[in-house]
């Protein structure tokens, strides 16, 4: 197995920092999947996903990378970290009524 980091815009792999390429064999093998991870982050690459390549691409599997925290929406980054909740915690923080006792 072979691990590359492709653009998810492009298609294009990543070789090394700021240089890409459209051919797979002429890519970086990051050789595990925990490697390719610190590249993403000491890299700061965004719009990417790893690609773990097999002899028969038939099984090769597409891992998505999510964008960055630092890349959010500003104004949500704002409401989130105020409110110190995310998502549902912060739908249902309002004052709830008691029901009955099961």
């Amino acid at each position: 197995m072979k691990v590359f980091i492709r653009n998810t815009q492009t298609g294009w792999y990543y070789q090394e920092p700021s240089k890409w390429t459209p051919h797979q064999a002429a890519a970086c093998d990051l050789g595990q999947v925990a490697r390719a991870v610190e590249q993403i982050f000491e890299a700061h690459l965004e719009n990417v996903e790893i690609l773990l390549s097999y002899d028969e691409p038939r099984y090769d599997l597409v891992l998505p990378v999510p964008p960055s925290p630092s890349r959010l929406d500003p104004l949500k980054q704002r409401h989130l970290s105020e409110s110190g909740r995310t998502g549902k915690e912060a739908r249902s923080a309002g004052p709830r009524k008691k029901g009955p006792l099961l």
